[in-house]
């Protein structure tokens, strides 16, 4: 049975191959009858033109036809307003009107004519039989289109419709014959070059150019479509061409409709990429915020038309110009969790929709309670309803949103928005006191009924009984009276009665298919009111604010009210979020938080918001009472089973959890830093496990709070005092870091990369760091997998992502004030300029325009930066003068590089000649290596040369200078110092009054006094000691000198003048200047280096004023001795007596 059921299953498949081969066959062989009909018709008509252009009537002709004004003018007005369906009657009025005076108008009628595609075929037969009988037309008519054709180089098209009909109506013109091609291809040649060179960029013209290569190519260029060339090929048939223009000129507009396609695909390319970098930040934006703006969506739907429409244009042309679709890549870069949640949802299987029930309510009961309510069809078949039993398709939750920053300004109005809002409410119920007054006699029954139906409402706390009371009053008291009412009634609940609103919003949802007033009248009075209770700002009724919040967290489980306006009140809370706006975030987190957490239209949002609450949370300074309130509602809404929350949870040693509370609780309290630190050296530094785990929380300084990370490296800085190996361990943490942040850059760990940063400075500022690791890691922001080529995007770097500037920015602020002198001055001067390079391409990215434009706070950030680090430095205003300054600067640097180290140069020189392939010889199989080859290894040997010798011969010299030079030092340490004889006291005495009165004193006014005197000339037992006193007598200039003999044992003393040319006196002369100027040398110096060092020590003083300095704990680290209470003070008592004494 099985064998005879499958063939006639194959024979089916065969026979319905073979039927769609067929019908293939057929479409493709009319397709190319009506290409060569059309070539046919084509050619047709040039041959009647050609022979009837010959035989025109003679003017005898136009005589006996119809001249007159009116019926001219009035076919003129005719041909302006040209339709298919008026062909025949004005054919039939050019044979009998004598239109040679007015041949021009009607040639600029039919040019100006608002044709339509399907009105070509008929106005061509009308120009044809024009031709055939006035000769001028051709001319009149090739003048009015050059009117409308002559295109400027960058002129654009005013109305692109338009002309995409009579672009295809003026080569069809060509083509018939109408025109000759030495009179009508220029100017279309014209048109088509200035039209595709001037729309490279926008291609707002790319219709025009369509239409002629989809009705004309055929005739100009020789274009076959992709599909016609797959059917030639499998067919295997020819397609019909024109022949009617040469090889070479179809060429040439072949060549500039494909260059006009490569422009459509880059631009298709761009458009791609900056729809998908757009995408890329909604998703961030998403991430982080939980919504988008309405600008940025509108933004979007505008880049998905545009693309769309680009696309679609971009496929014509491929199929018409038989070309290849440009490859469009899709993002990969990796898609954040929580934004793809709508996508798995769609495609959620059953088992999993059981799961997000039970994810959505706490148990089966609740469920039914909020999704099974009560069809009133089934009680009244009459009643119709006006909404649709199924759940609309809920729009995207950012659709009803604004932004945050919108909204705070807005709540920061508080008395207006206050004044605004209670208008908007109190008028309602005064509205409705009014309709209670009007009410007609004839309705009293009815208000009688409705009193006590609204009367027995508050008694019903179950489920048949709410839904009999929907039942009930859908039955007897529909009015738009009562609806009113009943909305006052519910929306006035009383305060207290909290257990009333799970039934009220059960009979509104209940309502809502066929009387949906109730449910949208009722929102709008909770949304007024609880925009007037935020926008107030006052700290009573907190009862009323707790029961609106929890209507409103009722309705939408039941789906009344939007959750995306609920995840706004949300938010709005958030924004205010302090006493009673915290009460009321955890009432509506309670009621509402887990439904809207698990609905996959709100679960991102939710989320977000559920981070900022226990974000706010831990920066509240309140008591515990709201704190408890906080976690009891984050819990409720994200529960955690015990046994995950086991397994979650950390268990870590008391003295783990010791070294925590110490770094992160203790750290920013005033005053602890010396009790953490004795603390922390009481810890068992030698044991591996205790060190590392205190070393790991000393580097993690994300997990204290921001002001407290300069403390936190002050308390390190001071420790590695003590153990020293902390220091350098806790440094290379740091750096590790900051290069593990630079290779993953995830969104989620920015606040971790900026406080590492700020760590770093700050250890820098207490000294636990050079300032060169400092510039490497300022220098590895901006170059490491940096693409400064706007081609290639990086994905370490990408165009959006503005983090690595932050980083720079944090750590100049903290530290940079510190680079103001030395070789750290030099070098931050050279890197702001690459700073600013890379801060100016970042910013000329095409990725920032005006709906995105680049973000403020990193522009003030820099020229903060800059204006108080560098106060007189002018900054860049432009791309290119960075540029241009970070070229002059390597050339500077490469300049001094190459003049302090020649053989650099020489080695860049020679780089390409000493590196080389090394070619390798093939072995076959079993083939020995030659005994000459075989590599054997051994021990280095010594090479001898020349510049070995030299260096030591070089060594030994040098060696032995400074041995002699030291010895020749010591020689002349160990001598006494030579100094000149003196003069006895006896001579002295003798000689203290001069001899001649006209002669100055030996002694006070000589040259050189006891220090000028010199050895005189002697024999080997005289010695001369002579005072040198130049003579005061201009008659006869000599130089007195004392000269010494012994004589036995007792020195003699006689006088002896010198002339003062002598060569004695001038050798005692010239030593004695020499002297002295060498000691107006050394003074100098001696000054010069006093200044010297009270400008460094005055700079000392300025830099540690500014710098946080390193306490010395050692120096009061012994207190004082004090007394056992009650000994008296020894050395208060005594002090005096001690004092006196």
């Amino acid at each position: 049975m099985e064998s005879t059921s499958e063939v006639p299953d194959d024979c089916c498949l065969v026979a319905d191959e073979a039927e769609k081969e067929a019908l293939a066959l057929k479409s493709f062989k009319e397709t190319i009858a009506e290409i060569e009909i059309h070539l046919a018709h084509k050619a047709q008509l040039r041959s009647r033109l050609h022979t009837t252009v010959q035989n025109r009537p003679e003017e005898s002709y136009f005589t006996r036809l119809d001249s007159s004004i009116k019926k001219n003018t009035a076919f003129v007005r005719k041909l302006k307003n040209f339709t298919e369906a008026q062909k025949e009657s004005i054919l039939k009025d050019i044979n009998t009107l004598n239109l040679t005076k007015y041949i021009s108008e009607v040639a600029n009628a039919i040019v100006e004519a608002k044709l339509k595609m399907t009105d070509i075929a008929s106005i061509l037969q009308v120009c044809v039989v024009l031709h055939e009988k006035y000769a001028d037309f051709s001319s009149q008519i090739l003048e009015a289109w050059q009117k409308v054709l002559s295109l400027k180089k960058d002129e654009k098209v005013s109305n692109p419709s338009k002309m995409r009909v009579d672009v295809r109506f003026y080569a069809d013109l060509i083509s018939c014959g109408v025109l000759t091609p030495k009179e009508g291809l220029p100017l279309l040649g014209s048109f088509l070059t200035n039209l595709i060179h001037g729309d490279k960029e926008e291609h707002n013209s790319a219709t025009i150019i369509l239409a002629f290569c989809k009705f004309c190519g055929e005739d100009y260029a020789g274009l076959v479509s992709q599909k016609l060339l797959n059917d030639a090929e499998r067919f295997k048939m020819t397609v019909p061409t024109s022949n009617w223009l040469p090889p070479d000129k179809r060429q040439n507009v072949r060549n500039l409709l494909r260059e006009y396609y490569s422009s459509l695909c880059k631009h298709l390319i761009q458009d791609h990429k900056e729809l998908q970098n757009f995408e890329r930040q909604n998703r961030r934006i998403l991430q982080t915020k939980g919504e988008l703006s309405n600008e940025r969506k509108e933004k979007q739907e505008v880049l998905n038309q545009n693309f769309a429409k680009l696309l679609n244009m971009t496929q014509q042309f491929a199929d018409v110009l038989a070309e290849e679709l440009p490859e469009l890549r899709q993002d990969l870069s990796p898609r954040d969790e929580e934004c793809s949640v709508l996508e798995l949802c769609e495609n959620m299987s059953d088992q999993a929709r059981e799961t997000l029930n039970e994810l959505l309510w706490e148990n089966e009961e609740g469920r039914q309670f909020y999704e099974n309510l009560p069809n009133l069809s089934v009680y009244l078949p009459n009643l119709v309803p006006k909404v649709s039993t199924e759940a609309a398709p809920l729009p995207d939750p950012a659709e009803q949103m604004i932004d945050i920053e919108k909204e705070a300004k807005e709540i920061e109005e508080g008395e207006q928005a206050k004044e605004e809002g209670d208008e908007d409410i109190k008028p309602a119920e005064l509205e409705d006191e009014k309709d209670d007054a009007d009410v007609p006699t004839s309705l009293q029954s009815n208000k009688v009924l409705l009193d006590s139906f609204l009367t027995t409402l508050s008694a019903c706390v179950n489920r048949e009984m709410i839904d009999s009371a929907a039942i009930e009053f859908s039955t007897n008291l529909n009015t738009k009276h009562n609806r009113k009412k009943l909305v006052r009634a519910l929306f006035t609940v009383q305060r207290t009665r909290l257990d009333l609103l799970p039934f009220y919003s059960r009979l509104v949802a209940t309502l809502h298919p066929y009387i949906p007033e109730v449910a949208t009248d009722l929102c709008n009075f909770l949304r007024q009111d609880f925009k007037y209770h935020v926008r107030k700002k006052d700290q009573i009724n907190i009862e009323t604010k707790v029961k609106i919040v929890r209507f409103i967290g009722e309705l939408t489980k039941f789906g009344m009210y939007p959750r995306a306006d609920t995840l706004q009140c949300f938010k709005q809370l958030l924004l205010n979020f302090a006493h009673h706006y915290i009460e009321m975030t955890c009432h509506l987190l309670e009621t509402c938080g887990r439904f809207l957490l698990h609905q996959p239209d709100s679960h991102q949002r939710t989320k977000v918001y559920l981070d900022q609450m226990m974000r706010k949370k831990s920066m509240l300074a309140s008591d515990s009472r709201y704190l408890t309130m906080i976690e009891n509602a984050y819990y409720q809404v994200v529960p955690v089973d015990s046994s995950a929350r086991s397994s979650h949870i950390k268990i870590r040693p008391p003295l783990h959890q010791y070294i925590r509370h110490l770094l992160y609780v203790e750290l920013g309290n005033k005053g602890s830093t010396n009790k953490i630190l004795k603390q922390m050296r009481k810890l068992n530094w030698k044991d591996p496990e205790v060190a590392s785990y205190a070393i790991r929380c000393l580097t993690s300084a994300w997990k204290v709070k921001f002001p407290n990370i300069r403390t936190l490296a002050g308390v390190v800085a001071e420790f590695t005092l003590y153990q020293e190996f902390v220091g350098h361990r806790i440094v290379d943490a740091v750096l590790e870091d900051i290069r593990w942040s630079l290779e993953f850059p995830i969104s989620k760990f920015n606040q971790r990369r900026v406080s590492m940063a700020k760590y770093l400075a700050e250890l820098y500022n207490y000294r636990m760091v050079e300032s060169s690791v400092v510039f490497k890691v300022l220098y590895t922001c901006i170059t490491f997998a940096v693409s400064y080529d706007r081609n290639v995007e990086s994905e370490l770097d990408q165009p959006d992502n503005l983090m690595r500037l932050r980083l720079v920015l944090t750590i100049l602020d903290t530290c940079g004030v510190f680079f103001s002198s030395g070789l750290a001055k030099k070098r931050l001067d050279c890197y702001l300029v690459y700073l600013q390079y890379y801060h100016l391409f970042k910013r000329s990215l095409p990725i920032w325009t005006e709906d995105n434009p680049f973000p403020v706070a990193i522009d003030f950030g820099i020229k903060d930066m800059l204006l108080s680090l560098r106060p007189k430095l002018k900054p860049y205003k432009t791309l290119q003068e960075a540029a241009d300054a970070v070229e002059n600067l390597e050339k500077e640097l490469m300049n001094k590089l190459s003049q302090a180290m020649p053989e650099l140069r020489m080695d860049m020189v020679t780089a390409d000649d000493t590196l080389a392939c090394i070619e390798e010889e093939d072995m076959e199989e079993g083939e020995e290596m030659p005994e000459d080859d075989r590599c054997v290894v051994t021990a280095p040997r010594k090479a001898l040369c020349p510049e070995d010798d030299d260096f030591m011969a070089a060594l030994d010299r040098m060696v032995a200078e400074n041995i002699h030079e030291a010895y020749s030092r010591g020689k002349e340490a160990s001598k006494a110092p030579a100094v000149d004889i003196a003069i006895p006291w006896q001579v002295k005495a003798s000689l203290k009054k001069p001899s001649d009165g006209s002669d100055k004193n030996f002694l006070g006014d000589s040259i050189g006094g006891e220090l000028g005197g010199a050895l005189a000339a002697a024999s080997s037992a005289c010695a001369a000691v002579a005072s040198s006193p130049p003579s005061a007598s201009q008659d006869n200039p000599t130089v007195n000198f004392f000269l010494m003999t012994r004589k036995g044992n007792k020195p003699q003393f006689k006088n002896l003048a010198l002339p003062s040319d002598s060569e004695l006196a001038q050798n005692l002369r010239n030593r004695e200047e020499a002297e002295k100027a060498e000691k107006e040398r050394v003074k100098k110096l001696t000054l010069d280096f006093n200044e010297r060092q009270e400008e460094e020590e005055f700079q000392d003083l300025y830099g540690g004023a500014n710098r946080p300095a390193v306490h010395n704990v050692n120096r009061d680290r012994r207190g004082r001795f004090q007394h056992p209470k009650g000994v008296p003070d020894a050395e208060l008592i005594f002090g005096g007596a001690r004092k006196n004494r």
